[in-house]
Formats: C-alpha cells, sequence, structure tokens
C-alpha cells in the first residue's frame, strides 16, 4: 500500500472515531446545543469590536461628535461584558458535560471488562487494563468538556473575521491571507508528526503501569532474590523512553508555535506596506481602517494558534481512543447463546463426555476427559502438578469454553444456562485465597445483603473460624488489609471457606483448599468438612491423599488423560498410577514423622 493510501485510510479511521466518541456527548445534547449557542454568539461579536472602532476612529473623532464616540465605548464595552458571560456558560457546561460523558465511558469500559474471558486476562498484563480505565479515559477530559466545542468556535471565529475583513478592505484581506498555504503546510507536517508521537507515548504510559503493578505484587520475591537493581534498571529504560517522547513531544509545539507567530507577523507586515503604499497614492485605506486590520490580524492568527492547542488535545484523545474502543471492541467472551436459560437445581448428575481443552490452541491440557458426578457425592481428582485437575473445574464454572466433547448438568449442556446462574449454585475454595481491602464480614458476605449477621456467626462457628475473629479488636468489622496481609494464611483460608458455606452452595468446589494450611488448622477444617460438605455435591482437587480418603470416587489424571477412577480401596487393588502416588506420600509422611 502505498504512503498516500496509508494516509487516507488514517484520516478515515480517525473521521470514524471522532464520530464514535461524539456519541458519548449525545446523551447531554441539550446542553451541548446550549453551549453551542453561547459560542456562536461570542464568535459574532468579537470580531464585530475592531470593526466598531474603525468606525469610531473614522467618523466620530474627525467630527469631534463625542456623543457618538461615547456611544461607541458604551457598546464596545457592554459586548466584551456579553462574551465574557457566554464564556462562563460555556465553560462550565462543557465541563460538565466532559465529566458526565467520562463517567459513562468509565462504567462501560468496567462493564465490558466483567464480560471477558479468563483466557483474555491470561495473556494481558493487569497495569494495561488499568490505563485503560484511568489514564486514557482521562485523556479523553479536555475533548470532551472544551475541545469540541472550542474547534466549532475557533472555525466559526475564523469565518467572522474573514467576513468582517473583508467588509472593512478587501485589498488587505486578500494581503493577510497570502500567507495561510504556508501555514497549511506547516500544520500538515506537524499534525503527522505529532499524531505518531502521541500513540507511542500512550503505549510506554501502560508499560509503565504493567511494570509498576507486577513489580509492586512481587516485591518480596525482588527483595529475597536482590534483584532491586536489576528492576531499577527496567524501570529507568521504560521511563527513559517516555521522557524522550514528551521531549519529542515539545521540540515539535517549540519548532511549529514559532513559525505560526512568524506567520502572523508577517502578515501584519504586508497588511501595514500595503496600507502606507496605498496613503501615500492617496488610496481609500484610512487610518481606522489601519487599526482594525491591525487586531484583525491578531484575532485571526489567535483562533488559528488554538486550533493548533486544540489539535495536540485531539490527537491525545485519538491515541488514547484508539485503546479504549480496540478494548471495548474485544469479544474475547465464552460463549451465551441468546436463549440460555437459569441453572436453578442439581438434580441428577454433572457429567463430562469426551472433553478436550488448550489454553493457547496448541498444547492438549485435557484430552478427551470423561467421567460423571451423581447428585450427592463427594468426587476426588488427583494427579501431579499439569495434569489437568484446576483445568476441569475452569471448565465446569465457564471460565472457559471448551473446544470439543460436552459438560451436562442433568443431561443438558452447560452452554444452554447462563454463567451467573451456574456459579450463583456454586461455592470455589481455592489454594490462593483473594481477600478485598474490607472487613471480614464483607469478605464473607462479597455484597450480599440477603445474609444476615447471625448466619455469617453460624457458618464461623460451624467451620472453627470465630474463635480467632471474636479475638479480633472490631469482631467482624475488623478491616481486613488488601490482600489480607494482616492474616495469616490459614485464617484467609478459614474466611474463605465460611464464604463458601454462608452462600449455602448447591455444587461444592475445593481446589487444594488445604494445602497451605498448618496441621492445627487442617484439623479444624477437616473437623468441620463433613459439615460442609453434608448434602452437597462436591469436588475435591489435593495433592495430599489422606483428605480424600473417604471420597465416593476418586478420579485420577495423568497429562489430562484420565487413567483411573473408583474408590480409596479399589486403586489401591488396582496398583495402578494412584497406589504408586499412595505409597510415595506415605513413605515422605513415615520418614518424617521418624
Amino acid at each position: 500500500m502505498s504512503t498516500e493510501k496509508t494516509e487516507q485510510n488514517k484520516k478515515k479511521v480517525d473521521f470514524s472515531m471522532i464520530l464514535r466518541l461524539l456519541t458519548y456527548i449525545k446523551p447531554y445534547r441539550s446542553q451541548v446545543f446550549i453551549a453551542s449557542l453561547c459560542t456562536l454568539i461570542a464568535t459574532a461579536v468579537n470580531p464585530l469590536r475592531p470593526y466598531l472602532i474603525k468606525q469610531a476612529i473614522d467618523t466620530a473623532i474627525p467630527t469631534k461628535d463625542w456623543e457618538l464616540l461615547q456611544f461607541y465605548g458604551i457598546l464596545i464595552f457592554s459586548m466584551l461584558i456579553v462574551n465574557g458571560v457566554l464564556q462562563y456558560l460555556m465553560s462550565l457546561i462543557m465541563a460538565r458535560v466532559g465529566e458526565r460523558s467520562l463517567y459513562d465511558i468509565r462504567v462501560k469500559l468496567f462493564a465490558h471488562i466483567h464480560t471477558l474471558s479468563q483466557r483474555y486476562y491470561d495473556k494481558t498484563p493487569l497495569g494495561r487494563l488499568i490505563t485503560r480505565v484511568t489514564n486514557d479515559v482521562e485523556a479523553l477530559l479536555d475533548l470532551f468538556s472544551s475541545g469540541v466545542v472550542m474547534i466549532v468556535a475557533d472555525i466559526l471565529l475564523i469565518t467572522w473575521i474573514v467576513v468582517f475583513m473583508f467588509l472593512t478592505s478587501w485589498k488587505l484581506t486578500i494581503a493577510t491571507v497570502m500567507v495561510l498555504p504556508i501555514l497549511f503546510i506547516a500544520s500538515s507536517i506537524f499534525q503527522r508528526k505529532v499524531r505518531v508521537v502521541y500513540t507511542k507515548v500512550r503505549t510506554e504510559i501502560s508499560k509503565m503501569n504493567s511494570f509498576l503493578n507486577e513489580f509492586i505484587s512481587g516485591i518480596i520475591t525482588v527483595k529475597l532474590f536482590n534483584k532491586e537493581k536489576e528492576k531499577f534498571d527496567e524501570f529507568e529504560q521504560i521511563n527513559n523512553r517516555y521522557t524522550k517522547l514528551q521531549i519529542k513531544t515539545i521540540s515539535y509545539y517549540a519548532v511549529f508555535f514559532p513559525v505560526v507567530e512568524l506567520l502572523s507577523t508577517l502578515a501584519l507586515a504586508i497588511s501595514l506596506w500595503f496600507t502606507a503604499r496605498d496613503l501615500l497614492i492617496g488610496g481609500d485605506i484610512t487610518i481606522g481602517v489601519l487599526v482594525a486590520f491591525t487586531q484583525y490580524s491578531a484575532m485571526f492568527f489567535r483562533p488559528v494558534r488554538e486550533l493548533t492547542e486544540q489539535f495536540n488535545t485531539l490527537q491525545s484523545a485519538l491515541a488514547a481512543s484508539e485503546r479504549i474502543f480496540e478494548l471495548l471492541d474485544t469479544k474475547e467472551q465464552i460463549e451465551i447463546k441468546e436463549n440460555a436459560k437459569e441453572f436453578t437445581s442439581l438434580k441428577d448428575s454433572i457429567e463430562f463426555s469426551n472433553v478436550t481443552f488448550s489454553y493457547d490452541s496448541v498444547q492438549t491440557v485435557l484430552d478427551s476427559v470423561s467421567f460423571s458426578v451423581k447428585k450427592g457425592e463427594t468426587v476426588a481428582i488427583v494427579g501431579a502438578t499439569g495434569s489437568g485437575k484446576t483445568t476441569i473445574i475452569n471448565l465446569l464454572c465457564r471460565f472457559y469454553d471448551f473446544s470439543q466433547g460436552s459438560i451436562m448438568f442433568d443431561g443438558t449442556d452447560i452452554r444452554n444456562f447462563t454463567p451467573e446462574s451456574i456459579r450463583s449454585k456454586t461455592s470455589l475454595v481455592i489454594q490462593d485465597v483473594f481477600l478485598f481491602s474490607r472487613t471480614i464480614k464483607e469478605n464473607i458476605t462479597l455484597g450480599n445483603e440477603s445474609i444476615t449477621q447471625e448466619q455469617i456467626e453460624l457458618a464461623t462457628k460451624q467451620l472453627g473460624a470465630s474463635e480467632f475473629i471474636e479475638a479480633l479488636p472490631m469482631k467482624y468489622e475488623t478491616s481486613v488489609k488488601e490482600r489480607g496481609v494482616t492474616l495469616s494464611v490459614g485464617q484467609k483460608q478459614l474466611i474463605s471457606f465460611c464464604r463458601a458455606l454462608v452462600t449455602n452452595p448447591e455444587i461444592l468446589i475445593l481446589d487444594e483448599a488445604t494445602s497451605s494450611i498448618d496441621s492445627e488448622t487442617e484439623q479444624i477444617i477437616e473437623r468441620s468438612l463433613e459439615t460442609l460438605m453434608k448434602g452437597r455435591t462436591s469436588i475435591i482437587i489435593a495433592h495430599r491423599l489422606s483428605t480424600i480418603q473417604k471420597a465416593d470416587k476418586i478420579i485420577v489424571l495423568h497429562h489430562g488423560v484420565l487413567r483411573e477412577q473408583g474408590t480409596h480401596k479399589e486403586l489401591l487393588e488396582l496398583d495402578g498410577l494412584y497406589a504408586t502416588l499412595h505409597k510415595i506420600q506415605y513413605k515422605e509422611n513415615n520418614v518424617f514423622t521418624n
């Protein structure tokens, strides 16, 4: 594709993107109309002042008509007051429109992020998403609050100025606009250069946010392995690239603005030269015309400079909006059928039939896995790391969509149910517990107002968590710091068990839920597991085989393939993979106790 065609396509993209951005102002079109009306009147009033000054100089002063001169003075002063009031109203209205528009975009982005599948989060740095919702959205503020109206205002003002200039003197008007072709060429070059740099600036901001998020989250690991120097150097490289791009942007403006000033001065000089020549030869240009054109020349290039600044705003907004719309247009979502129904209750069984799945479409994680879980059964899944145990849970909770086979609830494919309804009947307790920076009560209920204090206290007592919670200064109202850093691993896990029990789920899933717990806490939880799993369909993933010996069925996975299934006794008698794992763990435990 030629350079010319590339530029044409870029302009088309820009224009369509601007139109798309303007749709967010549509709900506030009445306010925008009022602001535009204020702008329209203000732009008409401004160029009228030099014309009135010209009339005063050429008519009132030569005849010494002080009443007429006073009339012109009052009229000009009144126009200044009107212009100030109109500018105030326009700024106030558009500031409110801008903030409300950004609010709408943030809400839409946040809502869209919820719909993305887990696969998208696996490959997207967290800092990049944060940048979209914060920095990139904020970059649109100037465009929405003033940019759109001011661009129109400046164009109208230039139009009015040219009209009044022609009414005053068509000769001087032609002389003044002679520099415009040079200005258009300079603006075109400036536009291309700045657009590229602004896009790179937004990219570097995203990289910086991603790096900071990763660095702060892993600060313990960084310090433990003495990697502060390497991380500092890495941050310095990102920061250096960002700084150089900003300096490059400034350098473009440092060249462009003096060019505009030079052209403005050149236009004024041409006007003065034509005026002096006309006066010498006894032409029709008067002193009033000269004064008016001096003001018109300054007024003409002021909106030109402002348009350049608005172009700066527009370029920054376009660079940010490209990234925002890229996220909004991302369709990496799990399949939800239009006629999907609510999953209300498990009546018979959960069945996996020849389920095949890959995270990256290259390496198969599950290969034709088939098994069933009867209602009320406790089924355990064991296997080495990477065998596909957690993947089964991810598919069951519809965090991912499988590529082949089927997963059914009571004979109905789970893709015929809404993901929300499946998750509402399921509680998942994982090894790495996430606690929000809220109170313990809020971390148990997760904002579900239908859960009462009595239900919370009952769940904590049943699971043995009430003892440590009651010992806290504010008990259930004790604030938990981010990720629960003020609590032990065991205490966090107990809270997650309470979170699962208090919702009274039909399906309970424990994914290595006791692997990070000390022996004392594990004993507390194991005594409560029977209560937790009673009357529920339970799926347990565990490395410690001692925790799943009482399961109704044990499924053994190896490299994504279901190798064995049966009870603990049956699998030991089979003397296969499970028996080998059991012997290894028994030997390790025996050595440890000795």
